[in-house]
């Protein structure tokens, strides 16, 4: 695999939102299925954020280092159900590309409230 749009089509073809793999999804509106991959991908996101997570609290109380293992596979993950996401919305590589640097010279990417800047975006 070259290309971002090739890894896309890779993990579409692993990943199937159908009622054969998710049976909830038969009988379904176009819609309710949207719902449906969104709110499963958010699931499996929340699963790996979970698992860094884990990771991080477990330095905070003292443990000697962090398992850049667990921390690596769950990123990559992240970045699976991300992609997986994308393509369940109509988006290509190209839209990604194009996106990403306008959202990061954006003013909501570069400050939030907690009064932490990101001045390197």
């Amino acid at each position: 695999m070259s290309s971002l749009q090739e890894l896309m089509a890779f993990i579409g073809s692993g990943y199937v939102f159908s009622k054969e793999n998710y049976p909830l999804l038969a009988g379904k509106s176009d819609i309710q299925k949207m719902a449906f991959a969104i709110n499963h991908s958010i699931l499996h996101m929340n699963k790996s954020i979970g698992k860094i997570a884990a990771e991080c609290e477990s330095y905070d109380h003292g443990h000697s280092h962090l398992n850049e293992d667990i921390i690596k596979e769950a990123t990559v993950k992240m970045l699976i159900n991300t992609l997986k996401l994308a393509d369940e919305l109509g988006m290509t590589a190209k839209d990604l590309f194009e996106t990403v640097p306008d959202l990061m010279k954006s003013k909501a990417l570069q400050s939030c409230d907690c009064g932490f800047s990101l001045g390197m975006w």
